[in-house]
């Protein structure tokens, strides 16, 4: 049995007793998620592309204006969390995009992807706040990540069922 099996066996275990969705929201949800996978991967290319004019602007302006720079809260510890940031954010979209034609046909490499990227997505939140270089910072990131990587774990758990290895697509 690979690792990710075993996280997967003792998430699968955390989520249990919380209380389940209807079926027909857990179906719904299910016949329906690769195009909100979808919708996610584009908006998150966006998002990365942005973020790399961000970064690539921050860095003209210290090159330009180093006292911007030195007067700085954040310095290179924005650059570097951002790099990371960034470097999480490919990963995942990269993840999310093989998924999609998978999901769209019920298999479970499809869901198996989504799982990986909560694992991934909880990884980034603990990196992040570590790279918040400052307590208080340290503490939200984590408290919001928690949460937001909670519900995505919650979510994908809740459609597990109707991906199996055998499965040629979602019964409709």
């Amino acid at each position: 049995m690979s690792y990710i099996s075993k996280i997967e066996n003792m998430v699968s275990g955390w989520l249990k007793p919380v209380p389940h969705l209807p079926k027909g929201a857990q179906k719904w949800i299910a016949e329906n998620v690769w195009w909100i996978v979808l919708i996610g991967v584009i908006a998150s290319v966006i998002n990365v592309l942005i973020s790399i004019g961000a970064i690539f602007t921050y860095m003209a302006l210290v090159g330009t204006y180093s006292y911007v720079y030195s007067a700085s809260p954040y310095g290179a510890g924005w650059i570097i969390g951002s790099i990371a940031g960034l470097l999480f954010s490919v990963l995942i979209i990269a993840l999310l995009a093989t998924a999609i034609s998978q999901l769209k046909n019920g298999q479970k490499k499809g869901w198996d992807r989504l799982f990986l990227v909560v694992i991934i997505n909880a990884v980034s939140v603990v990196v992040g706040a570590i790279l918040t270089f400052n307590i208080v910072g340290f503490i939200l990131w984590i408290i919001f990540g928690a949460i937001g990587v909670a519900i995505s774990a919650y979510l994908t758990f809740q459609i597990r069922s109707h991906f199996v290895a055998a499965k040629a697509h979602i019964k409709k």
